[in-house]
């Protein structure tokens, strides 16, 4: 084996060594991120329905009773 050889067999390992770093880099930052939008669209829903609860209570006829007996 020639020393060229034996260059060319260190930078292809090298080379290799360094694409499954980087593709176990982006394995972990798709799990994160998988993480992080789920946690969002809970966060979503839950909002959704802290508004609907507002809503609900806004438009009841009792709450507007209860504002214009405070404003008297």
């Amino acid at each position: 084996m020639t020393v060229f050889n034996f260059v060319i067999i260190i930078v292809v390992c090298s080379l290799i060594y360094e694409y499954f770093n980087q593709r176990q880099k982006l394995q972990h930052n798709n799990t994160s991120s998988e993480k992080k939008h789920d946690e969002l669209l809970n966060e979503i829903g839950e909002m959704k329905q802290r508004i609907e609860t507002l809503e609900k209570i806004v438009t009841d006829k009792g709450y507007d009773l209860k504002s214009e007996i405070d404003n008297l």
